[in-house]
């Protein structure tokens, strides 16, 4: 089977949680249903296990004081949690058209 779009991986759950992590996923997964590309997104509320989680997506929120950001795998900015559903979307969708860019600049390489 063949599916399209983004895989989410949460703990919504948790006691440590920095953040509301089931409302967080309800709304972002509404506003990035568009989105197709094949890629991986961590939503972890917590410090303890968000960063091991983030290391194996695409895009990674690991909860904290502020909320630690991995693109790819590494640490790349912090947020706070004002405006974190605003920026996580704006984080994805800039992550999703980097990968669709970079498979169709592959495709185009095996011509």
């Amino acid at each position: 089977l063949r599916s399209r779009g983004i895989n989410f991986i949460a703990c919504p759950s948790c006691s440590r949680q920095n953040f509301d992590v089931i409302k967080t996923m309800n709304e972002l997964e509404q506003r990035v249903e568009d989105i197709r590309t094949d890629m991986d997104v961590s939503v972890i509320g917590c410090v303890v296990n968000g960063p091991g989680e983030a290391k194996e997506t695409d895009v990674g929120l690991a909860g904290g004081q502020p909320n630690l950001i991995y693109i790819d795998g590494k640490p790349a900015q912090k947020l706070k949690n004002e405006n974190l559903v605003d920026d996580l979307e704006r984080l994805i969708r800039q992550r999703a058209a980097e990968l669709d860019q970079q498979r169709k600049d592959l495709i185009a390489s095996d011509s």
